[in-house]
């Protein structure tokens, strides 16, 4: 069937867009009218939605989300009707994609669907756990809340995020920039300098001879070269997309001495929080562990998560099954441990997302005081090996004419 967007206002002046799937122009105006709205323009879309292209230039971002539900919480919390609230996070979005993604929600929740069913049917821009809390809190009458603890909760992600992107960024830029400068002295300089040094009788120092090794092995056999790095490129995508690949792939950065910590501090923080949101929403334990045993992304701890819910749901401790594994630190089954006497399991969870967030971002910055000397070094390192291999055979060949 046909799909329409359309400009229109409503009684008080403002402007309203959006999309309506139906036969013809003639049927939009009548449902636009129906909701009391004044039509301007209607234009025909042309099957862009389903479109990968189209998709990928309008995708929504994580940004998008976390602005979104945010947005939508407070909406709620102000006394919104959920329809007119959707309505108006349709016309505050830019992108086109995200804009009818919430039309056709909010058209949904106006023909009865439930929110949650109405996120579902996107799972390109709605995650699962985003799904399953939304119907939490729909199922226990507190939507508002656990929309404003999932804002929340994804604000901080975002933040981290960007935390670990700022520390990486100046060592990714200079390991980039050396790479291409050196690319260039290979492929370029050094052919034309081995040229002028083969024509003398000089002996060559040890670094001249292995940036010409080099440069003559990639001038001569760069196919070879793209071949192995293409191949292995698709080789090593396959393998992580194993089960068996990707658990042995993150068990190998847990054993990195700083990258085990910022994962180990990413990964926690994930898992309590989110464990936290579940619980608080009213979500059962053992539906809890489900959920958030295929949040996780490192496949060390999601085993470990999902080999947990197997004991709980043989009437074991939740934190005697986490302390059995010896993944987990200490402070988790101990922590556990005092939330199942108490019953503040979720209360617990949130305390140790703040522990685990202050110890990742702590990491964090720690990280940047590291990498920037060492990067320094590296670069140094580098620019020395090129210097003496080009500029040692320039001075041997000037002494020996002198």
């Amino acid at each position: 069937m046909p799909k329409f967007s359309y400009h229109a206002k409503d009684l008080q002046g403002n402007d309203r867009t959006g999309t309506v799937e139906t036969v013809d122009q003639r049927q939009v105006a009548r449902a636009i009218s129906k909701r009391g709205l004044i039509v301007i323009e209607i234009k025909e879309i042309k099957d862009r939605k389903g479109g990968l292209f189209y998709k990928f230039l309008n995708r929504v971002s994580f940004g998008d989300l976390v602005i979104a539900t945010r947005q939508l919480a407070t909406m709620i919390e102000s006394g919104l009707v959920l329809s007119e609230a959707l309505d108006i996070l349709r016309d505050q979005q830019k992108g086109l994609y995200f804009k009818e993604v919430l039309d056709e929600v909010g058209q949904d929740v106006k023909s009865g669907l439930e929110l949650s069913a109405a996120f579902k049917k996107f799972p390109d821009v709605f995650p699962d756990l985003f799904c399953n809390l939304v119907k939490a809190g729909e199922s226990s009458g507190k939507l508002d809340t656990v929309l404003a603890q999932m804002a929340t909760n994804l604000e901080k992600t975002r933040e981290f995020r960007s935390k670990v992107r700022g520390a990486l960024i100046y060592p990714v830029i200079i390991v980039v920039a050396m790479f291409i400068v050196m690319t260039i002295m290979v492929l370029f300089v050094i052919p034309k300098l081995t040229a002028l040094y083969t024509q003398s009788n000089i002996e060559l120092p040890l670094p001249t001879k292995i940036l010409i090794a080099i440069s003559s092995f990639a001038t001569n056999f760069w196919w070879v070269v793209l071949t192995v790095i293409v191949v292995g490129v698709i080789f090593f995508q396959r393998w992580i997309k194993t089960q068996s690949g990707h658990f042995q792939f993150d068990a190998f950065l847990l054993k990195i001495p700083v990258v085990k910590k910022i994962i180990e501090g990413m990964s926690l923080a994930e898992f309590t929080r989110t464990f936290g949101l579940l619980t608080t929403a009213g979500i059962p334990i053992l539906e809890s562990l489900q959920i958030v045993s295929q949040v996780i992304d490192n496949m060390v701890y999601r085993k470990a998560l999902t080999e947990s819910l197997k004991g709980v749901e043989r009437g074991l401790p939740l934190s005697k099954e986490l302390e059995s594994f010896g993944v987990f630190p200490s402070i988790i089954p101990a922590m556990y441990r005092v939330g199942e006497e108490t019953g503040k399991v979720d209360q617990v969870s949130f305390k140790l997302a703040e522990y685990f967030e202050q110890e990742a971002d702590q990491l964090v910055k720690n990280l940047t005081v590291i990498l920037e000397p060492l990067v320094l070094v590296l670069l140094g390192v580098g620019v020395a090996f090129l210097v003496l291999s080009i500029i040692l055979p320039i001075y041997k060949l000037t002494t020996s004419f002198s």
